[in-house]
């Protein structure tokens, strides 16, 4: 179930009317929320509402164990050993398997086997990092041993299953067990459902048609027309998850939690390591904590912080897909973070001081050049595979200027209003939920009652330790 559709809508008017009134009696509200995310994710298939109960109850006698039991690391290794199975299974089988069958072949070794075609439910990939963050979480006695409840209503939480955000455990406990709920600003919900819907389900379904056939014959289009949908899907990537993330974050508002920064105007990083601060920053820090850190960090020297950073990245690029583009795609971020930190480290081990310029053309250089890195990494991510995406470069530098396909006021409309969006994203935000809150205002003085519940902005803190 999509969240823009009547559907979802309708569904979401009856929880919602149901746990209202339920905020605070915790114990009701919990099995509410619960029953309400396993209907949600009903509706998707009942195989994987099957496959999700089942992996939840697994994880839970898991978790007893590693709180409670003797043999805590021997739980801890069990209950991560089945989650990255469960998740190899479902998400990378086909791939294996296929990738194996063109080795052979390669090889000339008589194979021949049935490839089994596995779909893998929805969001898999998120619920299984909670369910291995939480087992790590306790093992190092960051979290007690919650009940099942709470346990089972953190990994289903609905409006975040399916893409994210990956919320902390410790952070949605918190929440959830407080009788006073997240008492949202009414007009900050409405501009971070329309923030979602705008960018979601108008600029990113405009672009989408730009993006689709070059990335898949990108033979059949000229250089300019290949930039212009490289820089197209950079755009449609960005709108497409951050309204996905605004759209989760207004929902799990109304139900009393608070929205969780997830993508702060990325594109306007003059540096990859900013990029990574600002781009899909719940993932950024999972993977700082849970692969980056336990791998060593930077504790171990400067070859080995190298050597973390490249394997942390192809960790990343791997959950994201199951392919060698996406592998790729992630090698090309860590190498770029390496050389982000060599350009740091070098100077400073031969103790030179060097004075960077401020200026406006620096900035900009930086910027253009992080920002075509960035570009150029997501044709991995948007082509089919590599070899695709190597057709897709080489259409670029053949510099074939005569045929102009995607000459249209109306994208490069798109693409200024994205701009704006990373450059100003913010001050709109803060001067849409101003006007809001004065239309809100006017109707109430005018006879139109309006309930609204105000927070203190200036309280939620949302800095964070980022990956790197």
């Amino acid at each position: 179930m999509l969240f823009p559709t009547y559907q979802f809508l309708v569904f979401f008017l009856i929880v919602f009317s149901a746990i209202v009134s339920l905020k605070s009696k915790v114990d009701l509200y919990k099995i509410a929320l619960l029953a309400s995310s396993l209907l949600f994710y009903s509706f998707w298939s009942f195989d994987f509402l099957l496959v999700l109960v089942l992996g939840t109850a697994y994880n839970y006698i898991i978790l007893r164990a590693v709180c409670n039991g003797k043999y805590q690391k021997l739980a801890l290794i069990f209950g991560i050993i089945f989650n990255i199975a469960n998740l190899g299974i479902f998400k990378y089988c086909n791939f294996f398997v296929t990738s194996l069958f063109e080795l052979l072949n390669q090889l000339k070794i008589p194979a021949s086997f049935q490839v089994l075609q596995i779909i893998a439910p929805v969001g898999v990939s998120f619920y299984t990092f909670r369910m291995m963050s939480h087992l790590i979480d306790c093992y190092q006695q960051k979290l007690t041993c919650p009940k099942f409840v709470d346990y089972a209503t953190y990994i289903t939480y609905f409006p975040q299953i399916a893409s994210g955000p990956i919320a902390r455990a410790g952070e949605f406990y918190a929440q959830l067990n407080s009788p006073k709920k997240y008492d949202y600003q009414i007009e900050e919900v409405i501009v971070l459902i329309l923030s979602g819907l705008f960018k979601k389900y108008t600029l990113s379904s405009f672009l989408f048609s730009f993006t689709q056939q070059p990335f898949r014959v990108p033979q059949q289009y000229s250089s300019i027309d290949l930039i212009l949908a490289a820089i197209s899907y950079s755009c449609l990537i960005y709108v497409d998850f951050s309204g996905y993330s605004d759209l989760a974050n207004g929902i799990s508002c109304l139900l009393g939690f608070k929205p969780i920064a997830n993508f702060n105007m990325p594109y306007r990083s003059l540096c990859l390591q900013e990029f990574w601060k600002r781009w899909h920053i719940s993932l950024s820090e999972w993977l700082r904590d849970y692969v980056y850190i336990p791998f060593g960090g930077n504790k171990y020297g400067k070859l080995r912080k190298y050597l973390n950073l490249l394997l942390t990245m192809a960790i990343g690029g791997f959950w994201h897909g199951a392919g060698v583009n996406f592998i790729v795609w992630g090698i090309m971020h860590g190498l770029g973070l390496i050389a982000n930190h060599l350009c740091r480290d070098i100077p400073q081990a031969i103790g030179l001081k060097l004075e960077w310029n401020n200026s406006r053309k620096a900035r900009f250089i930086n910027w253009l050049m992080t920002f075509t890195f960035i570009t150029c990494s997501w044709v991995f991510f948007g082509t089919p595979n590599w070899e695709t995406a190597m057709v897709f470069f080489q259409g670029i530098f053949r510099f074939s200027f005569a045929t102009f396909q995607f000459n249209f006021w109306q994208l490069y409309l798109v693409i200024a209003v994205i701009g704006a969006i990373n450059l100003w994203g913010d001050r709109i935000s803060k001067q849409l939920q101003i006007v809001f809150a004065l239309k809100i205002f006017f109707s109430s003085c005018l006879g139109f009652p309006v309930r609204v519940c105000y927070f203190d902005a200036g309280t939620d803190d949302c800095s964070a330790f980022y990956l790197l």
